[in-house]
């Protein structure tokens, strides 16, 4: 009985933590973080390290959100492939319901779990594609704080795994450079807990 689990470097942290006590002998691979803002090129990556996979293990579980992928994903693998649900990474650790909630709270809310937390102004500048503009000589920052002027809130999402000491210090790093009010909420592993075991069971038959 064997999975694999293919993950966005931004989820590793719980995709790990999850396969630590679910299923330790599970092949992990993990793809770039910021796949997600070229669905075509995710899509390609996503597909090619499934195949590359599909032979060693008997289910594969994706540790990512659908991220406008994961319906597009070709149907003729060799073994199921699983993903928890959630529209982006925000949606699994937050579940989408309450991911609603708290846009509807506050439309203008930045999402900081501990992986974007790591990747701080780099990943902002990806997000909002200011490092592209870099390049034709215009400032990340500059263009960054002026994509992001409606925006009044982070929000940190604390799953329970990581230093939650960094976390919170990096997240009041983040909003501090945009004059964001930080506040911070309990996330959940338990749809990529239910990913894994659905996987396992899938295993389990062969």
């Amino acid at each position: 009985m064997a999975i694999g689990i293919i993950c966005c470097k931004v989820m590793e942290r719980e995709v790990k933590a999850v396969a630590a006590r679910l299923a330790p002998e599970a092949l992990v691979e993990v793809l770039d973080w910021g796949l997600h803002v070229k669905p075509d090129l995710l899509l390609a990556r996503l597909t090619a390290a499934i195949r590359c996979m599909q032979d060693k293990v008997d289910a594969i579980v994706l540790g990512f959100g659908r991220c406008q992928t994961m319906d597009k994903l070709p149907a003729d693998f060799k073994v199921p492939v699983i993903y928890p649900p959630g529209e982006d990474c925000i949606g699994v650790l937050l579940g989408q319901e309450r991911y609603r909630e708290e846009l509807y709270k506050q439309a203008g809310t930045w999402f900081i779990t501990a992986g974007w937390a790591d990747l701080g102004m780099e990943g902002i500048f990806s997000e909002v594609q200011a490092a592209n503009l870099a390049a034709k000589g215009l400032d990340p920052m500059a263009v960054a704080r002026r994509m992001l002027k409606d925006y009044t809130r982070a929000l940190v999402i604390d799953t329970g795994v990581g230093d939650r000491d960094r976390l919170q210090q990096k997240a009041m790093a983040i909003a501090a450079t945009f004059n964001w009010r930080l506040d911070a909420t309990t996330g959940s592993l338990e749809r990529i807990e239910a990913a894994v075991a659905e996987a396992l069971v899938w295993a389990a038959r062969q």
